[in-house]
């Protein structure tokens, strides 16, 4: 496929459909704002929140429309010895002998190139728990990334490949390079117990938050244990990661998510009623919460819902591969 001719510099530009979307949602975000304080004026402070929550995002979106669509203030500048770009928020300057991998790929409709710089390699590659909520997503180790969104009038895969051959050029990636960075990566060996101890402990506290914020705010926020399942994955896979389907550590994974959403509610029934913490009280709540939601599962349909969502997070997501170092 044909690449692009060097010296390069193209200015940031959003399709039509872009724009007209961006301002609605500048539009939309002001006008909750707005109504926020109105509707909320007897709980002013939380009005006040809420309404400043909504603002910042319009805020962004318009200066999305403004700064990229209309000002094209942003900018990626190539020349045979260096790759500049301008983005909102981050701007960056690195030489093609810096550069240790280039990756294109989709996330949310969105075509993004990944940069890994060579100084942010084992960095990047090690595992921990941001790692590892990059790898769930599919967004491969990056130093930093140019989403194309931004620029509409650039071809994402001529891009990617004028990239590509420029960084073969350097020569970045000598054989003695990728030997020490393969030893390094081998040295996070897999540890089950303490990948499932860390797990559980996760879990445990993940759980007490939710209960206590439910007897704070008198609410059941669902989203908390959908977010806690994925921290959960996150930990026990900075300790084990494996390639291959083990059904028994999927199931497991499964299970400690899911006993995300009775365990916060069952706190929260200790606490509101002023149960002392006895193993024979948790049991007997236990017991008389499950069989609550076994006699009237229509009154708790969504718990149950979200309850077997963060089951199948932890079974289905919860397993990612080790990544491995690619040479060009």
């Amino acid at each position: 496929m044909e690449q692009y001719n060097l010296p390069l510099y193209q200015k940031s530009s959003l399709k039509w459909s872009m724009i007209l979307l961006f301002t609605i949602f500048t539009l939309f975000f002001t006008a909750i704002s707005i109504f926020s304080l109105i509707i909320m004026k007897d709980e002013l402070l939380l009005g006040l929140l809420i309404g400043l929550f909504f603002l910042i995002f319009s805020i962004v979106c318009a200066y999305i429309v403004i700064c990229v669509g209309i000002l094209k203030r942003f900018y990626i500048e190539m020349t045979s010895e260096y790759i500049r770009v301008k983005l909102p928020l981050k701007s960056k300057t690195v030489y093609w002998n810096e550069i240790y991998d280039t990756q294109l790929y989709s996330y949310s409709n969105n075509t993004i190139i990944s940069i890994l710089l060579k100084k942010d390699v084992n960095k990047k590659k090690k595992r921990t728990i941001s790692n590892n909520f990059n790898t769930m997503q599919g967004i491969p180790p990056y130093s930093f990334q140019i989403s194309l969104m931004i620029f509409k009038d650039i071809d994402a895969k001529k891009l990617f490949l004028t990239i590509g051959e420029h960084i073969n050029r350097a020569d970045i990636k000598e054989n003695a390079d990728i030997d020490s960075l393969n030893e390094r990566y081998e040295e996070n060996d897999d540890n089950i117990v303490i990948a499932i101890i860390t797990s559980i402990l996760t879990y445990i506290v993940i759980s007490a938050i939710d209960g206590i914020i439910i007897y704070k705010s008198e609410k059941n926020y669902l989203i908390i244990p959908i977010f806690g399942a994925f921290l959960i994955i996150a930990v026990f896979n900075k300790y084990y990661l494996k390639k291959t389907f083990n059904l028994i550590i999927r199931f497991y994974l499964g299970l400690i998510c899911f006993l995300q959403v009775p365990t916060a509610t069952i706190i929260f029934i200790i606490i509101s009623e002023k149960i002392k913490f006895t193993i024979t009280n948790i049991l007997n709540v236990t017991d008389e919460y499950f069989n609550y939601i076994l006699h009237n599962p229509f009154k708790s349909i969504l718990v149950i819902i979200v309850a077997i969502s963060c089951f199948v997070i932890g079974g289905f997501k919860g397993r990612t591969k080790k990544e491995t170092v690619v040479s060009r």
